[in-house]
């Protein structure tokens, strides 16, 4: 029996653990956060899709990461809601060519009339047409994430939270050194520690460059709730439970980092643009409630330098296991479950042959926690 150590409690790391513990392995997950989902994962939009992904195999990737994410649904696991999507620009000729080439590659997608949507949405405030893509849906990523490490914990993982590592140390098997607590001997440490990604593979004496992104969302309350993705120009919107749906808009995240994080105005600054959030979808859903929205988070996204997920056991790096990527809700699920296979058996599927660790640099200074 292999002890894997998996650093991150996010929805990769718990993929990863359930798959490696069901499979026989000794698991241990440790995270710096309290609970699980805490980072990324429990602050993201959580829309799942391939739609507009490039390149080709880039989005092949996501797609099976959608059938992944219907194949759990079909078993019964918790977190993912289909629903369809409709999708607008105001490049009405490039979204008929996203539409084409989405089609051509086996994706469901339409360009179409919006269908009736009942009260919830301005059908003034809808074009004439749409891309309609019924095959998606958005993620419950902490709901997901609870249930799959519950199902690691019931087949012997140790889930360690409030647990920041600080130390790994050794080539092939690993002493994972955790600030407190005892010392974790692990023949493969996986890191999923999403954004803090970048410093767990410092500690193995890897360079992981990421291009760390802030995002803000907003709850809001709309009586009747909404039972499909709108992704406008300027807004996006996705149901969130009763009467409530989550936003998020491009224009929004980026006037937010353009803000420096340590900014006292920053504070002052979410707020105002949670309120605009409000605003924004107000101009397609006339019940929202105006004003300063229910929920807001910041999250951090982890975007691998290049845009791609980097995942796989680099070469020279004997004992650690690099499993980091944005589009989580989509990805992660199926990046898991690939992991812990290749962990297990030493079987790489076809879908990561383009998305090694080894593409990047491959030492660092090695730097240690004081």
């Amino acid at each position: 029996m292999r002890t894997v150590a998996v650093i991150g409690a996010g929805i990769i790391g718990a993929a990863t653990a359930w798959h490696l513990a069901r499979t026989g392995n000794r698991v241990v997950v440790l995270d710096r956060a309290p609970a699980p989902a805490a980072g990324a994962s429990g602050a993201s939009f959580s829309r799942a899709t391939a739609f507009g992904k490039a390149p080709r195999d880039y989005f092949r990737l996501n797609q099976a990461g959608l059938a992944e994410l219907h194949r759990l649904h079909a078993e019964g696991v918790p977190g993912f809601h289909p629903c369809p999507s409709l999708v607008w620009t105001d490049d009405a000729g490039g979204l008929d060519d996203a539409v084409a080439m989405a089609r051509a590659r086996g994706y469901d997608a339409a360009c179409a009339r919006p269908p009736a949507l009942g009260g919830a949405v301005d059908p003034g405030a809808l074009p004439g047409r749409v891309a309609l893509l019924p095959g998606e849906g958005w993620v419950d990523l902490p709901a997901m994430t609870a249930w799959m490490l519950g199902q690691a914990g019931r087949h012997g993982a140790e889930i360690r939270l409030a647990t920041e590592v600080t130390g790994l140390h050794g080539d092939g098997v690993r002493t994972v050194v955790p600030a407190r607590g005892p010392a974790v001997a692990a023949d493969v440490v996986v890191n999923a520690a999403g954004a803090g990604g970048r410093d767990i593979a410092e500690l193995a004496g890897r360079c992981l460059p990421l291009r760390p992104t802030r995002g803000l969302l907003a709850d809001v309350a709309v009586p009747g709730g909404l039972d499909v993705m709108l992704l406008a120009p300027g807004v996006s919107i996705r149901p969130a439970g009763p009467d409530t749906v989550r936003v998020r808009a491009d224009e929004v995240d980026d006037r937010l980092n353009g803000a420096a994080a340590a900014d006292a105005c920053v504070s002052a600054l979410v707020g105002e643009l949670a309120g605009e959030l409000a605003e924004r979808a107000a101009a397609l859903l006339p019940g929202v409630r105006r004003g300063r929205p229910g929920a807001v988070r910041v999250g951090v996204r982890a975007y691998p330098a290049d845009g791609r997920s980097s995942v796989g056991a680099p070469a020279g790096t004997p004992g650690y296991y690099e499993a980091v990527t944005h589009s989580g809700a989509t990805l992660g699920p199926l990046l898991g479950r690939l992991a812990a296979q290749e962990i297990t058996s030493g079987d790489r599927d076809p879908l990561l042959a383009p998305y090694p660790p080894d593409r990047f640099p491959a030492g660092v200074q090695h730097r240690r926690a004081s």
